[in-house]
């Protein structure tokens, strides 16, 4: 009987069962659905790269291991985010929309990008051929980046933009070891002409993710920055940009490592049965 009165009812009923209570600017009916919009390409790319896995073998699986997570992570945050939960009302500091007051933050699209973001940087710095510990230092980087934004859109005074002077400083230098340190990394594996292409494609694969991390921070400060859209309009813009950080950029990345040469770069992961025939 719950499941045949659920059908009637039907449409979304995110909004009446969290209400956004003590927000004057928050997420309308649309803005949820977006949300289940994303969250669904979000779940179906966490099936796409476990069936991917499947056909890879095990010890080449560095790069679909991570996808999966970074997957699963953002579903989890797009769920949240669609069920109008994990938000704060953080007041204004300017006026544009609704003469300001009390705006939607949700805290939630952060802590999914501090798990995501880091092991999308990964994952391209292990394709470029980096060291472990260069990929971890991008990773960290990348994570002040989003710990910066997260901060900032919770301070509702000026001082909201020195956190994001520091969070864009720190994509600079991700994006810095990204291009540079990156390319001159993915030369010294081009020398072996094991895959003379993959450096082409990652200039292009680069420049593309430069250019949409780089609109996070407009996106930012045209929403809980400087409140000149709404925060359904901020869902749509964030939401566009992590489609194609992840599912599309990402799903590039998955392509491109399939030229790669694991035991080069040192990806290959020796199985129990191999390490004890190797000991042995």
């Amino acid at each position: 009987m719950a499941a045949i009165e659920f059908i009637k009812r039907g449409g979304n009923e995110a909004l009446d069962i969290n209400p956004p209570a003590g927000a004057k600017l928050h997420i309308t009916t649309n803005g949820s659905d977006w949300y289940w919009t994303v969250f669904s390409v979000m779940g179906f790319t966490v099936l796409a790269y476990a069936v991917a896995a499947y056909f890879v073998p095990r010890k080449e699986r560095v790069f679909h291991y991570t996808s999966i997570a970074a997957a699963f992570f953002a579903s989890i945050a797009y769920f949240t985010l669609a069920s109008d939960l994990g938000w704060t009302p953080i007041e204004t500091e300017f006026s544009h929309q609704q003469d300001g007051g009390f705006r939607q933050v949700f805290y939630a699209r952060y802590i999914g990008w501090f798990m995501v973001s880091p092991l999308l940087m990964i994952n391209v710095s292990f394709l470029a051929g980096m060291s472990w510990i260069t990929s971890l230092f991008i990773a960290c980087i990348q994570e002040i980046f989003v710990i910066s934004g997260l901060i900032g859109s919770l301070v509702p005074s000026t001082y909201k933009w020195g956190y994001f002077t520091i969070g864009v400083s720190a994509w600079f230098l991700v994006a810095y070891n990204l291009v540079y340190v990156g390319y001159q990394s993915l030369g010294e594996l081009s020398a072996t002409n094991v895959h003379p292409e993959l450096k082409k494609m990652y200039i292009g694969l680069v420049s593309c993710m430069c250019l949409i991390y780089s609109l996070y921070p407009i996106s930012w400060g045209l929403s809980e920055g400087g409140n000149v859209i709404t925060p359904t309009s901020e869902g749509v813009f964030y939401g566009v940009l992590d489609i194609i950080a992840l599912p599309i950029l990402n799903t590039a990345v998955l392509y491109m490592s399939r030229r790669l040469d694991f035991e080069e770069i040192g990806l290959n992961i020796i199985e129990k049965q191999s390490r004890e025939k190797t000991i042995a």
